[in-house]
């Protein structure tokens, strides 16, 4: 049985493997599919390798084309610049040879515009990138195009530059000079960008900006800002005084950029703060002071005028950065357009800004504060409410005896007699009494007798306002008196830095943009002065880099950068 199945399974091999040989003899190998895999394979990787090297060819073009179109913009940037001295269209090819590219710029392709106020350079350029692999597809170079335009202008600007005139402004700077010296010499320079040619800012007679442009508003402050008595009558001052033009500004005020010109503002009171209480008053203690050269000057439009009047400043008093921020805010506010108007009728301010300040929304209008200082906040004496205006608890009889009345007592003191009475000396009478010894006869002795009469006090009284009060009397004199109220008050470093922070707040999100100057602000800290002033004024700046940290050797350059910086310039497509 082994043997028989060994031979039958041969045999049925057999007659398999010749079916297979006759397969193959008939054609066998057309019907199999074992090598087209390869063939399609190598299509692909062809396509590959194209796509690959079309990619190549597009990467060079585009780095070329980046180049050309990174030096054309550079190059129209520079040659659009109002300071730039050189001629435009030079200083654009001088650019494309710098970079090695001058054979694709035509120098017909560059145009130059120019007017008062405005320079704008177009150009465009090309060159041809041979390519490496899509010239066998029938593209042997792809075309690069550069063009743009670049264009700097005097914007429709209102300016208020608030400047440092405190007593510090006169200490030696590290130029050598005085800082006083160095705030006017940069303080020009950067009128003279603004108003007249910010191609040479010494240029002091062929100004080329338009005078419809720009303004600036100068405002110089110490203790106080002295507004003069144009603006003063413009707005809408108290008038229990007339003697200075200066405003007491309390906190609230400062959350707010507006002063409405039509509002009744608080006049500072006259008063003496300083001296003892025997001594008389002196006006020059007074917390406003009525210098000429303090004087705000509003909506400026000729460089000389103004140039005039930056150097007319002086240095004299202590630091109140908070009432130069908030005064040169409020100028530039439509709140303050009756005022503008008024100034106009008055001659003080040109035909062409009457309607100014313009509203915030002003197509083309830029607002900016310049508020430079050198140092900190100080200490500020001020009235308290109440105390400006009206009767005082202070009587003068008319032989000049005074009687002081306590309003919670309801009496008077007598200061001459010392002693209290129902009434005011000099609007009575009063009874005065003698006690003496008399011989008594009938007693045989010396008796004591008192005898009273009435007597007639002065032959009038008035009762004197406050500001009668503060002509004659100190604020040490009131305050010796312990029954009476607080009539003045201290704003502190820490008071006058929120009233600071406050307004610089107010006048940014109110859409003015404001940059800040410290001049030779020293940052060591005393006792009583827990912040550094340069972080003060950091914060108050529209941005980190809108505050400038000078001394007397760059001053001028950082007014120079801030005139840039409000030019703008741009491109523009």
């Amino acid at each position: 049985m082994a043997i028989g199945w060994k031979v039958s399974d041969m045999k049925r091999q057999g007659s398999e493997l010749t079916g297979v040989r006759a397969g193959r003899g008939r054609g066998g190998f057309v019907a199999r599919e074992d090598g087209s895999f390869i063939i399609f394979g190598l299509f692909i990787f062809l396509a590959m390798i194209m796509a690959a090297g079309v990619g190549i060819d597009l990467m060079r073009y585009e780095a070329q084309r980046a180049r050309l179109q990174a030096t054309l913009d550079r190059a129209i940037l520079a040659a659009a610049s109002l300071d730039q001295p050189l001629d435009p269209k030079t200083v654009v090819i001088d650019y494309f040879t710098k970079a090695g590219l001058d054979a694709y710029i035509d120098p017909n392709d560059v145009k130059v515009t120019n007017n008062a106020n405005t320079r704008r350079v177009e150009a465009s350029a090309s060159l041809e990138v041979p390519t490496a692999f899509m010239r066998f597809t029938g593209i042997d170079y792809l075309n690069a195009p550069a063009q743009g335009a670049a264009e700097e202008s005097v914007a429709l600007n209102e300016i208020s530059l608030v400047v440092d005139v405190s007593g510090s402004m006169g200490w030696a700077s590290y130029s050598g000079q005085t800082k006083l010296y160095e705030l006017k010499k940069a303080a020009r320079t950067f009128a003279n960008m603004i108003l007249c040619n910010p191609n040479d800012t010494s240029d002091s007679a062929t100004c080329t900006v338009d005078p419809n442009k720009a303004s600036i508003t100068l405002v110089p402050y110490a203790t106080q800002v002295l507004l003069g008595s144009h603006l003063a009558s413009s707005f809408t001052l108290t008038t229990e005084n007339t003697r200075n033009t200066c405003v007491t500004f309390f906190p609230a005020d400062f959350g707010v950029v507006s002063v409405d010109a039509d509002t009744a503002i608080q006049r500072t009171g006259d008063f003496d703060p300083y001296r003892g209480r025997n001594e008389s008053p002196s006006s020059s203690n007074g917390p406003c002071q009525t210098d000429s050269w303090r004087e705000v000057h509003p909506y400026e439009d000729r460089a000389a005028d103004l140039r005039a009047e930056i150097n007319a400043l002086q240095a004299n008093g202590s630091t109140s950065i908070d009432l130069g921020m908030k005064w040169g805010a409020a100028l530039l506010d439509p709140d303050a357009r009756n005022a503008i108007t008024r100034m106009n009728t008055l001659g003080r301010v040109s035909n062409i800004y009457v309607g100014r300040p313009l509203d915030y929304d002003t197509r083309g209008l830029e607002k900016v504060i310049v508020l430079m200082t050198d140092g900190d906040n100080q200490p500020q004496d001020h009235l308290n409410p109440g105390f400006f205006a009206g009767p005082s608890p202070i009587w003068k009889g008319s032989d000049g005896r005074l009687s002081i009345y306590d309003a919670d007592n309801n009496r008077y003191w007598w200061p001459h007699r010392s002693e209290w009475r129902d009434h005011a000396w000099g609007t009575g009478t009063y009874q005065e009494c003698t006690t003496s010894w008399v011989w008594d006869w009938s007693r045989w002795r010396y008796v004591e007798v008192t005898n009273c009469y009435t007597r007639t006090e002065a032959s009038s009284a008035s009762q004197l306002s406050f500001p009668q009060l503060w002509d004659d009397y100190t604020i040490a004199w009131w305050n010796q008196w312990n029954f009476l109220p607080d009539a003045a008050g201290e704003f502190d470093h820490d008071d006058k830095n929120g009233h600071l922070d406050a307004i610089c707040t107010a006048a940014k999100n109110a859409g003015i943009t404001v940059f800040t100057i410290g001049f030779e602000v020293e940052g060591d800290l005393t006792d009583w002065i827990t912040d550094d002033p340069k972080d003060v004024m950091r914060d108050c700046a529209s941005y980190p880099s809108y505050y400038f940290d000078a001394n007397g050797l760059n001053l001028t350059s950082a007014f120079s950068a801030i005139g840039r910086e409000i030019s703008k310039l741009r491109l523009v497509n």
